[in-house]
């Protein structure tokens, strides 16, 4: 295995490449669900080996920070002896450098995917961090048999830009059973010292079932607004104002181009 993976890497590090083949078989590819643990400036991960595309996967093995704005932006706000909420860890890489960046920090990592939580599980595991993995949807509702399409590079070669899609019959093939919470329903032990949302299309439900903690905590929070998922979650970015508003809260600042700051008033 290990010399058909480097022999398939050389071919296809080079992203023209993939072009020549059909897109059924570029899928394949990035679909073989094998792990490989990579040694980085930030940390030890295991990523998926044929995910060549994965920007995320690609950022962590080039020692980048995955998305360096929001990461900077919070770790701001981060103190001592407090708790980060991250919705939509993905591999983990964030979640487990916020419980490093002050004395006793922990990370409640949430994260939909089964697949992508199993890599999340063992990043946070080889790295010997204080963060509390979830397998869970975050949303506005509670359920604890909520079935949701199981991940896989379709749509998009990344897998944290896949959108998380319910579904209504577990004799889809490609359903899996998570349980979908609100963070309402959680009791944290400590001051929530900061909370950053990036669950594709899901963050105003987010939002809204983390109202009661919001209102006690009042910590600072990036959430993502993405034009895409706009119409199929029936909200616009007026939906967001709103919501902001309510809770006596304001945008301070536009992170990047689809994730926003925002603070109490």
């Amino acid at each position: 295995m290990k010399n058909i993976y480097f022999l398939i890497k050389k071919f296809f590090e080079r992203k023209k490449y993939w072009f020549f083949l059909p897109k059924k078989f570029r899928y394949f590819i990035w679909n073989i669900k094998t792990l490989k643990k990579y040694n980085t400036r930030t940390g030890q991960y295991y990523l998926p080996a044929f995910a060549f595309q994965d920007r995320i996967r690609n950022r962590i093995i080039n020692n980048e920070i995955t998305d360096i704005n929001v990461f900077n932006k919070l770790k701001k706000f981060i103190l001592p002896n407090t708790i980060v909420l991250d919705l939509g860890a993905n591999f983990g890489q964030m979640s487990i450098l916020w419980s490093q960046e002050k004395p006793n920090v922990k990370v409640y990592a949430f994260e939909a995917s089964s697949y992508v939580f199993k890599i999340l599980k063992k990043n946070v595991l080889i790295n010997s961090c204080n963060v509390e993995p979830i397998n869970s949807l975050v949303g506005n509702k509670s359920n604890k048999n909520q079935l949701i399409r199981k991940s896989s590079l379709k749509e998009y070669p990344t897998y944290g830009t896949n959108k998380i899609e319910e579904i209504k019959s577990s004799s889809n093939e490609n359903a899996e059973e998570i349980n979908a919470i609100k963070i309402d329903d959680l009791k944290f032990e400590k001051k929530i010292s900061a909370m950053k949302i990036d669950v594709q299309g899901y963050d105003l439900e987010a939002l809204k079932g983390a109202e009661k903690t919001i209102l006690k905590h009042k910590m600072p929070i990036i959430f993502e607004y993405e034009e895409k998922f706009a119409d199929e979650f029936n909200y616009t970015f007026k939906s967001f104002e709103e919501f902001i508003s309510k809770i006596n809260y304001k945008i301070e600042s536009k992170v990047d181009e689809i994730n926003y700051l925002i603070l109490p008033k």
